[in-house]
């Protein structure tokens, strides 16, 4: 999957201390969640969220091929403190589980009200965990009569479905994790269709799936309808955090596409870090993050694992002096050098001596940066980033816009060739 990387190259500073415990805690599997999890193969199931649709159909595919038990796990809708910006985020899961749907040979989830959601979730907690078949055969027949307007029997009280759930959050809590539509095995998460492949690579390490080579869903991206169509030559917008490592690996990306002759138009529009605009980011998650990109991150030939966190005055001292009146090729290397400073070197950019090594490698001018940063933060910019990213409809990083498409996530980066984004008959 990797390809040749852009020349980054590496400071040669010393990595601060905590960098190297980050860096062990990346490039390793929590072996108490493993010791915990057993040998079963679990997937966290949310009524309504559309992920979890998608996810419980490719599990009806699998189901045949594991050599270990599916356990299916109902729990409620995530909390406030996992899904800051509730409202956009189900907003876009939506759009995005119907846009990808079709590229996984799947049906397109349908939008439950809520008494259609509290139906679910009352025959789906009767159906024990352990049981597979009888929870997806479950989850199909209710599908099926929402789709005729029919409502499913409910099969559990309140009290019961709530008990059923919330003991099913706190396993998932235990074992490392907040989220619906996560698969989970011997103490490693993998998000919905998005980490199949990693998914598919644990299971056949183990000799617990049947014809292993198989892939275990058949993406094709050339099945993507995009609701409507965009000049190919329409400039690209990518909003990007310094503090985001997916948009760190968005950014080394994006250098190996521009290489190639794509997306000549772009503008970049660095915004504040998620957490330093009020909205929370608990252990539970950054922790998931980091193992996630580590793996996505050796897949894509990217370094990745000593950092050293920017949030605060790094983050800040960046934002500052980003060489807005450079070129966009400087723009996105510095968003790249600086990722791979932070997330990959362990550098403290919040001192001279780290933030001087970015711009150099830049080939930028360091006296320049100087004379901004004794002017004080200057965050004016980023915030009119912000305020453009929540008016297009997304709230988080990496995210881009092209004409009337948005997408959100360095997952999505396929959608955005010209030739995606031309509507099909």
């Amino acid at each position: 999957m990797s390809e040749s990387q852009p020349v980054l190259p590496f400071a040669g500073l010393k990595p601060s201390f905590k960098s190297r415990i980050a860096e062990r805690i990346a490039g390793s599997r929590d072996p108490i969640a493993r010791l915990r999890a057993g040998r079963a193969l679990e997937l966290y199931y949310e009524a309504g969220d559309p992920h979890s649709q998608l996810a419980a159909a490719l599990a009806r595919r699998l189901l045949p091929r594991l050599r270990v038990p599916l356990h299916l796990r109902l729990v409620p809708a995530p909390s406030a403190n996992t899904y800051p910006e509730e409202a956009r985020q189900r907003a876009f899961a939506a759009l995005d589980a119907a846009r990808i749907a079709e590229c996984h040979g799947l049906p397109v989830p349908q939008l439950l009200t809520t008494p259609q959601r509290q139906a679910l979730e009352a025959s789906l907690a009767s159906c024990a965990h352990d049981d597979a078949t009888a929870f997806l055969a479950a989850e199909a027949a209710a599908m099926e009569d929402f789709a005729a307007g029919r409502a499913p029997p409910a099969n559990a009280d309140r009290s019961r479905r709530q008990a059923v759930m919330e003991a099913n959050a706190a396993r998932r809590e235990r074992l490392g994790h907040y989220l619906p539509a996560m698969w989970q095995y011997r103490g490693e998460w993998f998000w919905a269709l998005d980490r199949l492949e990693f998914l598919q690579q644990r299971l056949a390490a183990d000799g617990v799936l049947s014809d292993e080579s198989t892939p275990l869903s058949d993406f094709d991206p050339s099945r993507f309808q995009p609701e409507g169509s965009v000049a190919a030559d329409a400039p690209l917008e990518f909003w990007f955090s310094f503090r985001s490592p997916y948009s760190y690996l968005a950014a080394v990306e994006m250098l190996r596409l521009r290489a190639r002759g794509l997306h000549p138009k772009l503008e970049v529009r660095p915004v504040l870090p998620m957490v330093m605009r009020g909205l929370p980011v608990p252990r539970v998650k950054r922790l998931y993050i980091v193992r996630d990109v580590k793996r996505c991150a050796d897949a894509q030939g990217i370094p990745f694992g000593r950092i050293h966190d920017p949030v605060g005055a790094g983050a800040f001292r960046l934002l500052t002096v980003f060489p807005y009146d450079a070129d966009t090729d400087t723009q996105l290397r510095y968003c790249a050098i600086a990722g791979q400073s932070v997330w990959a070197e362990g550098i403290d950019v919040s001192k001279d001596e780290g933030l001087r090594s970015v711009f150099e490698r830049c080939g930028l001018d360091w006296s320049a940066a100087q004379r901004k940063l004794a002017q004080g933060i200057d965050t004016k910019q980023a915030e009119a980033n912000r305020e453009a990213l929540f008016a297009a409809g997304l709230w988080g990083v990496p995210s881009f816009r092209r004409g009337g498409f948005t997408t959100w996530g360095q997952d999505r980066m396929w959608m955005l060739e010209p030739q995606a984004l031309v509507a099909k008959s």
